[in-house]
């Protein structure tokens, strides 16, 4: 089943190239950034010494097994990402228990069943649309705008090459078009939809006066004798934990130098390969589209006449599309859709583009979405790329293989010195060119630092706090932690849980005393001003008057908008108020209220959003599909019940 997606007449983005692309492209960018990018850790090519055995699998999908190495992988991938959530929440045990295990396992799974069907099916996003999204990452942008240095700097820190890089977004897109074509169907009741719309868009015209906390606080004082008392009753606020400061050493593929390729080599591999560099037909597009309507009939006939005007003058096909197509997204592009591949259109549609030559105005083409005039404006024949044109990608990975190839014959080598010479990092440091760092307040949990984090880890913290580290003073095991990546720690100074000094806390406490007193004044005084503006209906020192809603809350807190927009319009105008976040009372006169007239693109955009939170269970249900076709099994279930992560 190769997935495709509809043109047709969805509003703003459209609903006609990869809706999966371009109506998420927010949520992709957040996989991407986040979820996609810490994944490709755990997928190295090489795995120094771990060649995964059919007998020590703990699952199978297909003829695919799940190691328990890629089990633990994903743990630690899981864990990073809660700890990067949680902040000081975060607990390094937090997965350690049956029921996490079993989602892990069963996030693999269907991981597993997915890549499969997108190997099978020939699902596939373009390079174009791959790039497109990389650039318009927010966490590669400067100003605004894509930079070069930033990205650099990411695929240093990843251990990637570009090409590598962009093939895994690719990767990872198709993988989401297929999950994203099953819940997108979900059919979502009209009445529904417009429910939702009016909680969102119901506005109230709104005049606020605030009693602010921090207007009390230069006024309270705070004794020392009253800070003291606030100290003692507050002990555990002030516990500084238990923390090592510690010495590692790294090893990764980095630490080696690849040779110059032999030339020969290279081009013999071009050769082998070739039609990985095939860079398939392409073909640009312009599409009017006129929805059925009540009347299809009709439909058809203004297609007609449509496509009878621009046939007979093709420059006019752009202010043809503004005025007619119903594809709102592409009509202000005068219906343009770029380039685009096979496999990305519906068949008809489709068909009618890669039948046609360049220049000329077919239709009507009748879809699902209604009938299409299209205009085949540029075409990029199928072609493949020349040695020279890849030749600095071959050498790239040529290099990166040989310096992962090279790390996996000396990981052993690592690993034994550090345990054989466990006084001292020196001797490893020595062998293999190494810096020694040191780090301070390594606590149970690791180190609050995301970048360290991703160093020591809660695997490297729990062995430092070991009885060998910790007691011994020797050196920790060598421990993966990331793919192709080693790190050995040890214990330099141990520091117990202690109570922090009065005098470095006693600035907040006297802050905290401050604005809990405070607080506590401006919501006496907001409950007083609010019962007198009921009573004398004056609005003196309120603001102007503003339209809110809970999408569009100018600044307001969400609480506070909440608030406002659920008076009831019988009874209004009306006063309220309330204290928030911050201390401040706020006392809000709720003038009007108004709806607004959704549009059909609106309901259109909202009912997809809906469709994917109520379409998980389809979800679900297709991944499972996906297994029992596949076939899948848990052959291994101790290595997810027990408390501990895989070896």
């Amino acid at each position: 089943m190769l997935l495709r997606v509809a043109p047709g007449g969805a509003a703003n983005e459209g609903r006609f190239m990869l809706q999966a692309f371009r109506d998420h492209k927010r949520w992709l960018m957040f996989i991407a950034m986040v979820l996609i990018i810490p994944s490709f850790v755990v997928t190295g090519i090489y795995s120094y010494n771990r060649m995964t055995q059919a007998d020590n699998s703990i699952a199978k999908v297909g003829d695919v097994s799940i190691s328990p190495e890629a089990f633990d992988m994903a743990k630690r991938q899981q864990l990073e990402q809660l700890r990067q959530t949680m902040g000081e929440n975060f607990r390094a045990n937090m997965l350690d228990n049956p029921e996490a295990g079993e989602a892990i396992l069963k996030g693999l799974m269907d991981e597993s069943a997915v890549s499969q069907t997108v190997a099978k099916n020939f699902v596939q996003v373009s390079e174009e649309q791959a790039i497109m999204l990389i650039k318009g990452a927010s966490a590669l942008q400067q100003d605004g705008k894509f930079s070069p240095e930033l990205y650099e700097n990411f695929l240093r820190s990843q251990g990637k090459s570009d090409q590598q890089f962009v093939a895994e977004v690719r990767r990872d897109l198709a993988k989401e078009t297929v999950l994203s074509g099953v819940t997108a169907t979900y059919p979502v009741p009209k009445a529904l939809v417009q429910d939702y719309f009016r909680i969102l868009t119901e506005e109230r015209r709104v005049r606020a006066f605030i009693v602010n906390a921090t207007d009390y606080v230069e006024d309270i004082k705070v004794t020392d004798d009253e800070a003291k008392a606030y100290y003692d009753a507050h002990q555990k606020d002030f516990l500084l934990p238990e923390h090592v400061k510690a010495e590692y050493v790294v090893l990764s593929p980095a630490d080696f130098k690849a040779e110059a390729p032999n030339p020969d080599d290279l081009k013999t591999y071009y050769e082998q390969n070739q039609s990985r560099w095939m860079v398939p037909e392409e073909r640009r597009a312009s599409h009017i589209l006129i929805e059925f309507g009540d009347d299809k009939a009709a439909a058809l006939k203004k297609a007609e006449e449509i496509l009878a005007a621009v046939k007979a003058d093709p420059a006019s096909f752009a202010d043809e599309a503004k005025k007619n197509s119903a594809d709102t997204g592409s009509a202000a592009e005068g219906g343009d859709l770029s380039f685009f591949g096979r496999g990305l259109m519906v068949k008809p549609f489709e068909d009618a583009v890669f039948a046609a030559k360049k220049g000329d105005i077919v239709g009507p083409v009748e879809t699902e979405f209604g009938y299409h005039i299209i205009y085949v404006t540029d075409i990029h024949e199928a072609r493949g790329k020349t040695f020279d044109e890849v030749k600095p990608e071959i050498e790239a990975e040529y290099a990166e293989q040989t310096a992962i190839r090279q790390f996996g014959e000396h990981a052993d080598e690592f690993t034994n010195l550090v345990y054989e010479q466990s006084d001292s990092l020196g001797p490893v440091a020595e062998k293999f060119g190494l810096k020694i760092e040191t780090i301070d307040n390594v606590t149970r949990t690791g180190v609050t630092d995301p970048e360290l984090g991703r160093i020591i880890t809660e695997h490297v913290a729990e062995a430092l706090f070991g009885s060998e580290c910790l007691e011994e003073k020797r050196n920790s095991n060598a421990i993966e932690v990331s793919a192709n990546t080693l790190v050995a720690a040890r214990v330099v100074e141990y520091k117990p849980e202690t109570v922090r000094p009065f005098e470095d806390v006693k600035s907040r406490i006297v802050d905290a005393i401050k604005l809990e007193r405070a607080s506590a004044m401006a919501k006496a005084d907001g409950e007083k001003k609010l019962a007198e503006v009921k009573a004398s209906k004056k609005l003196d020192g309120f603001s102007e008057p503003v339209w809110v809603s809970r999408q569009q809350m100018q600044g307001q807190p969400a609480a506070f908008v909440d608030l406002e927009v659920s008076v009831p319009t019988e009874q209004l105008p009306a006063f309220v108020g309330m204290q928030v976040e911050g201390g401040a009372y706020l006392i809000g006169y709720v003038e009007e209220a108004k709806l607004k007239e959704a549009t059909d693109a609106e309901l259109a955009g909202l009912a997809r959003e809906v469709a994917s939170i109520y379409g998980e269970s389809d979800r679900r249900g297709y991944l499972e599909a996906l297994k029992g076709v596949l076939g899948s099994e848990i052959l291994n279930r101790s290595v997810i019940e027990g408390t501990k992560t895989a070896p």
